[in-house]
């Protein structure tokens, strides 16, 4: 027989041999909750999305597929049993893929206004969403509150925002993080109503007549405002009618007489004015300091909708477009539009933050705690519609320290540079005109001497093959077609490839 000591031995030796073994070949988890298939997967997801903006420049600019294509290539139901992370991401390509319009695509992307995401901002959403704090309060992350009071300081300062705007300034003024400028027009027009109806009633909102009330803006203004109306249940919007002869801008004294006539003739209650710098079809500018003289005589609200102009505002050059914002209520400005940042985070800057919190302030027992109510902290719950709010502060602050305010003021002049280049071609082309004046990185332009119908088949013609895709608008009646140029991702090689499209679609 064998002795107690070799048997002892062996099964020492046995087990020895198992963990070198269990060494040399680890078991590797396929569980996609675990942290290594998550850094392995989270490695290819990023590979994938740095291939695909390498690619989509050489793909069909805007997608081909047919309504409801999808539902034919996707199960009718989600799977049982999960499946492993090769095949989702083969179906990214496979089934997802061919229904994107391409808005990364530098070379041939000029619709709408060019939107940005540069890959520091990328991460920093990656992130948001990794911690997965939900910042309704201060108490429930005080990073998530403080950094974007901070990250929103900082960017008002590169926009040279006047002091009475930023979360740090001097009076009763701050900043907030909305998901969009529409969300942020609902926001100040609501309190704008409740603070009316304070003001004309002694009542609260409960009492207001918002169908007797009235709100102001031009008709280049964003039909955000129209929406933003019919949500609150705003009875009246008055669109002023914009003309060529002063840049389709919103006429101060036009304004004027809207207002006295709603007052006095109809008995309707004036509550606030919506001016815009930069506007959708031409990015137009509303003169802030006559808007603004007449607001404050007739006691109305004054909101600036800057979703896409605002970004130049970092520009010194530009500095004369931006006059008058130490007269206004409320400013917004997109930073998933110029600066950078990937959709959603829409600044809004109000000059006093009391009629906000007063519309939008409710305290449930089950949110109370001792730092709300020391009134020490600030509570982002009071200051938007929902109550639950994600970290997007990351986004920006990544994005500025990565980048530097230089930089973004030289994403911001390339896309200037690149739209005069445009420019220099429509004027040279006897057949083109330019429809208004070019402004920040957009140029409007059509056909001389032609109708609609031949302004939209010269579109059609210039988006047939996927190569290059522009949109139209129209301003005072007639069709016109927009070219938005891009930042520091485009090329002037791009501008002069959408040219030579462009160029061969005008007809013989």
């Amino acid at each position: 027989g064998v002795s107690l000591e070799v048997a002892g031995a062996v099964g020492v030796a046995i087990c020895v041999a198992t963990t070198l073994a269990s060494r040399r070949t680890p078991t590797h988890s396929t569980d996609p909750l675990a942290h290594e298939v998550f850094l392995e997967w989270g490695t290819a997801v990023l590979q994938w999305i740095i291939g695909y903006r390498k690619k989509c420049n050489d793909l069909p600019v805007r997608s081909t597929v047919e309504p409801d294509y999808l539902r034919a290539l996707v199960p009718a139901a989600a799977p049982e049993v999960g499946e492993p992370w090769q095949d989702i991401m083969k179906d990214m390509d496979r089934v997802i893929l061919p229904g994107l319009t391409h808005w990364e695509a530098a070379s041939r992307f000029f619709a709408y206004f060019k939107p940005h995401s540069a890959y520091p901002a990328v991460l920093g959403e990656l992130v948001c969403a990794g911690i997965n704090v939900m910042g309704f309060d201060w108490i429930a992350s005080p990073a998530c509150t403080e950094l974007e009071c901070l990250v929103l300081d900082w960017l008002g300062q590169l926009l040279n925002l006047p002091p009475r705007l930023l979360p740090f300034g001097p009076g009763p003024g701050g900043a907030v993080i909305q998901g969009s400028a529409g969300e942020a027009t609902i926001v100040v027009l609501l309190a704008a109503a409740v603070a009316k109806a304070k003001v004309t009633t002694g009542a609260g909102a409960s009492s207001a007549r918002r169908d007797r009330m009235v709100v102001y803006c031009s008709d280049q203004t964003h039909a955000i405002v129209q929406k933003a109306c019919m949500v609150l249940g705003i009875g009246h919007l008055r669109q002023i009618a914009t003309t060529a002869s002063n840049n389709w801008s919103l006429p101060a004294e036009a304004l004027a007489a809207a207002i006295a006539a709603d007052r006095l003739g109809d008995g309707l209650e004036p509550v606030a004015c919506v001016a815009t710098l930069g506007s959708t079809t031409s990015c137009a500018f509303d003169n802030v300091p006559e808007i603004a003289a007449v607001c404050r005589a007739e006691g109305l609200w004054l909101h600036i909708d800057a979703a896409y102009g605002g970004a130049y505002a970092c520009l010194d050059e530009l500095s004369e477009q931006f006059r008058g914002l130490e007269l206004v209520d409320s400013f917004v400005v997109n930073c998933h539009k110029k600066l950078l940042v990937p959709f959603d985070l829409s600044a809004l800057y109000l000059a006093d933050r009391r009629p906000v919190l007063d519309a939008l302030s409710l305290q449930p027992e089950y949110l109370r705690n001792d730092a709300s109510d020391s009134n020490s902290v600030v509570d982002f719950e009071h200051w938007q519609m929902p109550l639950g709010r994600r970290f997007r502060a990351l986004k920006l602050w990544f994005l500025l320290r990565s980048l530097g305010a230089a930089r973004v003021r030289e994403h911001l002049r390339n896309g200037v540079t690149l739209r005069e280049r445009f420019v220099q071609y429509v004027v040279a082309h006897p057949q083109l005109e330019l429809a208004a004046p070019p402004s920040l990185a957009l140029c409007c332009f059509r056909l001389v001497d032609q109708g609609d119908e031949a302004q939209m088949a010269f579109l059609r013609r210039i988006n047939a093959d996927g190569k290059c895709f522009i949109i139209h608008s129209k301003l005072g009646g007639r069709v016109i077609l927009r070219l938005a140029c891009g930042g520091l991702e485009q090329r002037p090689e791009d501008i002069d490839m959408a040219w030579s499209f462009i160029r061969a679609a005008i007809p013989a």
